[in-house]
């Protein structure tokens, strides 16, 4: 007799989410959390009158599932749109400038020589690459041209992503991109196709957080009726049944040992490694195999009289070659409202990364330094902020480097061969919010099926109508 239908170790945002949609399901669940609280790097505080994010602060969503759970989690009402108007900026030549999101805006901008316009323009008529693996620097030159990559591609993959465009998998990092080129032989053509076609989705494109901060959503999912969530539950050891799994967690009051028919490891990849040593050592190795960013998240409170640029955007992304302590910042107060107490403003800077990984362990005192000199050159800030935080991630994002999608394919394959064993986290399939609530789906939805023959229930599968591209 097993303990529960499925049981879920981690309750980050893909751990939630996959709990999520299985109790909308009917599947029992229950869900260990090593932590007094569940949501992971997902934490939202409100010190003095500021609002700040610990980890994302932001859910860029094109997903109608998405939509679905936000939905049935009642978080409609409390959702807060990022305009749509707001400009966005990068660094250039040491100044902020506009960075056009279209290509028409591209090739007015003043910010690409003739010859980089040629390429735009031209796009269309370079072949598809031949190379079966390829990082993201070699596609966007091959595809732009190398300005192209300096000023626009690498700022976002080491601002957003933490990541080395040198050494990102392509198709893992950008896989919209690399899939108009394989499906259409130019992203060119394959956006002007879409458009003709009107091959639209069914659910508009937004970005937004919620009136409390992101953790309003992991709030939410953890109060979902039906998860049986036990935190302070630190896994110590899985091994496999006859009929399922079976796990060991030390707690406050000693160990606790369940079974199961469905295990889902929803733990960052070196956990999830120690935890598979003892019965497969090939998936813990390409397990152990994975690389993260360390990470250094500085918030910054100030008067508006304090900065003599005008926060008319939503931040701007740093060249590597531009040679600044920092990634990129975001300017909070002017996404979203009631970021900040009223006449004052809150930004958030980034640094760390795959660029340098050495500043996430500066001290605290070395990190303000170097950013506020950063900060008073680019935005001309006079003064000390009146509040400041910094929150590091020794593990901040997965790097998808290298044969990045060799080794998922390989750890993948090796994962199927164990009945009832699931991995579900953000070293699979994108970093971002959107696709971890989405890879929950999927995980749910495998998990139904393989249920199927045993209980009476049916895949949760909202209208999907996402262009898949």
């Amino acid at each position: 007799m097993n303990d529960t239908d499925v049981l879920i170790i981690g309750g980050g945002i893909s751990g939630l989410s996959t709990a999520s949609w299985l109790v909308q399901q009917g599947i029992e669940v229950e869900l260990w959390e090593a932590d007094a609280r569940t949501g992971g790097k997902i934490r939202s505080r409100q010190e003095s009158g500021y609002l700040t994010e610990q980890a994302a602060g932001i859910l860029m969503n094109f997903r109608p599932q998405v939509d679905h759970l936000i939905n049935q989690l009642h978080l409609n009402d409390s959702k807060v749109l990022r305009s749509k108007t707001l400009k966005r900026h990068i660094i250039h030549q040491g100044k902020l400038t506009e960075m056009p999101m279209t290509i028409p805006g591209m090739m007015a901008s003043p910010l690409w020589s003739r010859e980089t316009k040629r390429h735009l323009a031209t796009e269309w008529l370079i072949p598809r690459g031949r190379e079966p693996q390829e990082s993201v620097s070699a596609f966007i030159e091959r595809r732009f041209g190398r300005e192209i990559l300096e000023k626009a591609i690498d700022p976002f993959i080491a601002g957003t992503l933490a990541s080395d465009p040198d050494q990102a998998d392509a198709a893992a990092v950008l896989p919209r991109l690399t899939a108009l080129e394989s499906r259409y032989g130019s992203i060119t053509a394959g956006i002007l196709i879409h458009k003709i076609f009107k091959r639209r989705r069914v659910n508009n494109a937004e970005a937004f957080s919620f009136k409390n901060g992101m953790q309003s959503l992991t709030d939410a999912l953890s109060e979902s009726p039906g998860i049986k969530i036990r935190r302070n539950h630190k896994a110590l050891a899985i091994e496999p049944t006859k009929n399922g799994w079976r796990a060991t967690a030390a707690t406050f009051s000693g160990e606790h040992t369940i079974r199961c028919k469905h295990l889902v490891l929803c733990t960052p990849a070196d956990i999830s490694a120690q935890l598979m040593a003892a019965i497969d050592k090939p998936i813990s190795d390409l397990l152990e195999s994975i690389e993260y960013a360390p990470l250094a998240i500085i918030h910054y409170g100030f008067d508006p009289q304090q900065i003599k640029h005008p926060l008319n955007g939503s931040g701007f992304l740093i060249p590597g070659g531009e040679k600044y302590a920092f990634n990129g910042n975001l300017w909070m107060s002017t996404l979203f409202k009631q970021r900040a107490p009223d006449g004052k403003v809150l930004m958030t800077s980034y640094l760390g990364g795959a660029r340098r990984p050495e500043q996430a362990h500066w001290s605290d005192q070395r990190l303000h330094q170097a950013l506020q000199q950063n900060l008073k050159q680019l935005l001309g800030i006079s003064g000390e902020p009146e509040y400041q935080r910094i929150d590091r991630h020794s593990q901040g994002l997965p790097l998808y480097h290298g044969a990045y999608q060799q080794r998922m394919k390989q750890l993948t394959n090796k994962i199927e061969s164990w009945r009832g064993l699931h991995l579900a986290a953000n070293y699979l399939g994108g970093v971002s919010v959107r696709e971890r609530i989405f890879q929950g789906l999927q995980t749910a939805d495998k998990i139904s099926l393989q249920l199927c023959h045993q209980q009476q229930v049916q895949p949760l599968n909202p209208p999907d109508g996402l262009l898949q591209i």
